[in-house]
């Protein structure tokens, strides 16, 4: 009797519950009814646009299907075109890696290219210093020049007498050439090598570097090298004009030399520059070719406080 009396008393409970709950379902039917005939209301309205939606939806589907097939057109035009393109990029990747190549070397070039820039200014400021200077010893020369014509004036009547003694030491040049060369030959040192070297080069005309300039230049030629043996003096005198031109022009690097009488010649290259004891320096390698022989000799050049270029020992 005590369960079913529980029971009973659940089963009241659920029945009171649902009514409680149909009673409230009841009270928000109002609100649903008004919502459905909202939607109605809203249906209604929407009903008679659907038409020109579903036109419209048919016109973006045209338009969509339009811009497919001409994005298909597009992707096997580039299909075509591509392999052609591809082919045209490999062949300039190699133009590409020199000019690459080109401008990493002009770049390791620019300092070089500044630091003689530099230099230059300086040495345009010092003449520009001096110019004051050259001038007045320009006047002075032009003075001079005056003075000396007018004794040549004075001294052009002997001057048919002085050819004539001209013209008898011409003939006698050659056997003097001759012996000079014979002398440098024999010694096979380059101290009297670049001594007679002076000699033979202003003889012959070949010479035309002052001597303060070629006093610097003594030890071109290694003393205890095959080029000292076979060089001549004016071998090693147009070697020595052809240096300096090389070591004074900043846009060469290599020169060449030769001399017809002895049948010798030879390249000299210049290195990069360098410094040492804060002096402007260069290595030159001279390779010489001499009775179907040929040697290579490198050298140490550096510019004094003067300007004028030495072999360093």
């Amino acid at each position: 009797m005590t369960r079913f009396s529980i029971s009973q008393v659940v089963l009241a409970l659920a029945i009171a519950y649902l009514a409680f709950s149909l009673v409230k379902v009841a009270k928000q039917i109002p609100h649903i009814v008004e919502i459905i005939d909202k939607t109605n209301v809203t249906v209604d309205k929407i009903t008679p646009q659907i038409p020109d939606i579903l036109s419209t939806i048919n016109s973006i589907n045209l338009q969509v299907n339009a811009v497919v097939a001409e994005v298909a057109s597009v992707r096997t035009l580039v299909d075509q075109q591509l392999p052609p393109l591809l082919q045209e990029v490999e062949l300039l990747r190699p133009v590409v890696n020199n000019i690459v190549t080109e401008s990493q070397q002009y770049s390791q070039n620019i300092p070089n290219l500044l630091t003689h820039l530099s230099t230059l200014e300086t040495q345009i400021t010092e003449v520009q210093q001096q110019l004051p200077l050259v001038l007045k010893r320009v006047d002075d020369v032009v003075k001079m020049t005056n003075n000396t014509t007018a004794e040549l004036a004075k001294w052009r009547p002997h001057s048919k007498e002085y050819i004539e003694q001209i013209k008898h030491s011409r003939e006698d040049i050659p056997f003097y050439l001759t012996r000079a060369e014979n002398i440098v030959t024999d010694a096979k040192t380059i101290g009297k090598e670049a001594s007679s070297g002076l000699f033979v080069g202003i003889l012959k005309g070949a010479l035309t570097l002052p001597f303060d300039v070629i006093s610097g230049l003594t030890g071109i030629v290694d003393k205890d090298s095959r080029s000292a043996k076979y060089l001549t003096a004016l071998d090693v005198s147009l070697m020595q004009e052809k240096t300096v031109g090389l070591l004074n022009d900043g846009n060469q690097i290599k020169t060449v030399w030769q001399n017809t009488e002895s049948g010798n010649r030879g390249t000299i290259v210049k290195g990069n520059k360098i410094s040492k004891n804060n002096q402007v320096c260069h290595n030159v390698t001279f390779s010489n070719y001499f009775e179907d022989e040929n040697e290579e000799l490198n050298e140490l050049m550096c510019r004094d406080d003067g300007g004028l270029w030495k072999v360093i020992e």
